[in-house]
């Protein structure tokens, strides 16, 4: 049988990926969280303290509030990829996989910090007025490194596209297999309502996602805890099952090929930066949006969104998997595993069609704001419009693409945004520390303070 242009495309992009998210790529990710853990001497304790900071209210310069700032960056990080995506990752990488996706995720939160530290330090106003910054900016303003920068905004704008694909993809996938959806329907809807949100700028945006995303994370939360609950037997197996694979690797049932102990690590720690974005760099953008009095406060915040969206969620959604055991067979990936584990659900099918939905909808929206301000780097001026308009152009390719490609592009557009952010972290690394000094003390008071 002859093979397609677009399955030697996908070949080409997975052999491209193995080489993007080799050995060298793993260390660097997870050695700057290792180490900006341990010279910030453990952010990660301050997490309460973090979390008390995001709810409060400051008079302080910037578009949009630091809870805005909050939902806006958790409602591009909580997206399909959590449910989708951290299945994709047990398919392709074995229970083992979600123990490296946690254990990177924890260390982090450091990451996260130091990026929002950094975006907020050298944000600036552009000619609306309003904050913007991010990865590019800092390379710009605090490295003059003009060309990395231009290729981070690059990156961020491909991988804005990417997502753009990714989540309606996932969605036209889940709606055919329900309900039999023709693609060109749900692709239409989804369009319809994105639209109505992303045309209204990142007010509107910011207003949407302060509702949106804490009910589907509190919705999805309470199924995943179901499906748990329902398999309460299975829950010391399972937890042996993902932490010896860890270490081990996977052995599948069916004559499938196994899983090797570096495809676990592969898919845990990129599936993981893939969901909560340390290191790439991308929440810092909405950081910098942020009304917030200084650098350290947002930098708490923004550290916060590490545990919900991949402490909390990814992991309550990873065992949901796990336990069902259907990931045993190699045969399902991505969205069809999670519908298979959500089948033990009362109407589980449509729990989980309603969740990635949201959670689909809900990236689209903060994505969207990150595309368009990538693009703004570039040319300034009033093009959010014009950037909004091509990305609802972009998800009508969405719903007609291989799964498999679609994520692979995903992995490849966010290995090309940590490259030159990470670079900047490293050069920078004294800034935040200074920020920290400066700063950290006022703001743990202020948590404190009723």
């Amino acid at each position: 049988m002859e093979t397609s242009f677009l399955e030697l495309f996908t070949q080409g992009v997975v052999r491209f990926n193995a080489f993007l998210w080799g050995v060298p790529m793993m260390a660097l990710i997870v050695g700057t969280s290792l180490y900006f853990t341990w010279k910030l001497k453990f952010i990660q304790r301050h997490l309460p303290s973090a979390i008390l900071l995001s709810a409060r209210k400051s008079q302080s310069a910037g578009a949009i509030s630091s809870f805005g700032a909050l939902v806006l960056a958790l409602a591009a990080m909580v997206g399909t990829g959590n449910i989708v995506g951290v299945a994709a990752a047990i398919s392709t990488g074995g229970p083992g996989a979600l123990f490296w996706m946690i254990l990177s995720a924890f260390f982090a939160m450091a990451t996260k910090y130091a990026e929002a530290v950094l975006a907020v330090k050298y944000r600036e106003k552009n000619e609306q007025g309003e904050y913007v910054g991010g990865p590019m900016y800092v390379l710009r303003n605090g490295l003059n490194m003009k060309k990395m920068a231009a290729v981070f905004a690059a990156a961020t704008a491909l991988m804005g596209f990417a997502d753009a694909l990714m989540q309606t993809n996932s969605l036209v996938a889940i709606y055919g297999s329900v309900f039999s959806a023709p693609a060109w329907v749900t692709t239409g809807i989804l369009i319809g309502l994105t639209a109505l949100v992303i045309l209204g700028g990142v007010k509107k945006i910011a207003s949407v996602c302060k509702w949106l995303v804490p009910v589907m994370a509190l919705l999805y939360i309470l199924f995943c805890l179901g499906i748990i609950c329902l398999h309460f037997t299975r829950i010391p197996w399972a937890l042996l099952c993902i932490i010896k694979s860890a270490f081990t690797g996977t052995a599948l049932l069916g004559g499938a090929v196994g899983i090797t102990i570096k495809e676990a690590v592969r898919y845990g720690v990129s599936r993981g930066v893939l969901s909560n974005e340390a290191g790439s760099g991308s929440g810092a953008i909405a950081a910098a949006a942020a009304q917030t009095p200084n650098s350290v406060r947002q930098g708490l915040v923004s550290a916060s969104t590490v545990f919900w969206d991949t402490l909390v969620i990814c992991l309550l959604s990873g065992v949901a998997v796990v336990i069902a055991g259907d990931w045993q067979s190699g045969n399902l990936f991505g969205a069809e595993l999670a519908q298979s584990a959500f089948r033990s659900l009362p109407g589980g099918p449509y729990l989980l069609l309603a969740s990635l939905t949201l959670f689909a909808f809900s990236t689209l929206v903060g994505w969207s704001y990150y595309t368009a301000k990538s693009v703004q780097f570039f040319i300034p001026g009033r093009v959010e419009k014009t950037v909004y308009g091509l990305w609802l152009v972009v998800m009508c390719v969405g719903g007609f693409l291989s799964p498999k490609l679609v994520w692979e592009l995903a992995d490849t557009a966010i290995a090309l945004m940590c490259l030159p952010n990470l670079l900047a972290l490293w050069l920078l690394r004294k800034e935040v520390w200074n920020e920290t000094k400066e700063h950290l003390a006022g703001e743990l008071a202020a948590a404190r303070q009723k």
